[in-house]
């Protein structure tokens, strides 16, 4: 009986250090993400414009790193495929995040969130929503920048514009481009 306890101990023991020694063992703290749609192609991420409106792209970022911010600013998880943190420089500092649903009512359940939310945040004042290029454009003020956001099927953009006089003609420049 006591040799099948010190195996038993010794084996724990093992499996422990085993899971110390190599975490990859462990569940990762990653997003969630949800599988595809079967039927058809797997949706991609959209090509953002290198420049517009004399605005360079400096950076960008795609994959975990990126659905890893996204859902940080949204202090809530929700199923993500990928998504995408671009930044320009011109006239003034330009983010780009753009989040990429499994569906079409996935996109449009976090993009509701992001609505009902707005109007609570400390952050942001709500400033307007208009429409243009064919989308419901929500625009608000915040950190000293514009940010405007929107849905586009699976996918949901943010654009942030840093001071500058037109930053309506940065948004709209920028949707041409899509």
């Amino acid at each position: 009986m006591l040799r099948k306890l010190i195996l038993i101990v010794l084996a724990l023991l093992l499996a422990a250090t085993a899971l110390v020694l190599a975490p990859s063992l462990l569940p990762k703290a990653t997003p969630s993400v949800t599988a595809p749609p079967v039927a058809g192609e797997t949706p991609q991420l959209p090509v953002l414009p290198e420049q517009f409106a004399g605005f360079q792209l400096v950076s960008s970022e795609s994959g975990e790193a990126a659905m890893r911010e996204i859902l940080k600013l949204h202090r809530n998880p929700f199923p993500l495929l990928d998504g995408l943190i671009a930044q320009y420089s011109g006239a003034a500092e330009v983010t780009v995040w753009v989040s990429l649903s499994p569906t079409a009512a996935e996109a449009e359940m976090l993009m509701e969130r992001m609505i009902e939310t707005m109007p609570a945040s400390t952050v942001f004042k709500e400033e307007s929503i208009f429409p243009m290029e064919g989308q419901q454009i929500y625009h608000v003020t915040g950190m000293g920048m514009d940010h405007y956001y929107w849905l586009d099927g699976l996918y949901v953009y943010w654009l942030a514009v840093g001071e500058i006089p037109e930053p309506l003609a940065v948004l709209e420049a920028f949707m041409q481009t899509l």
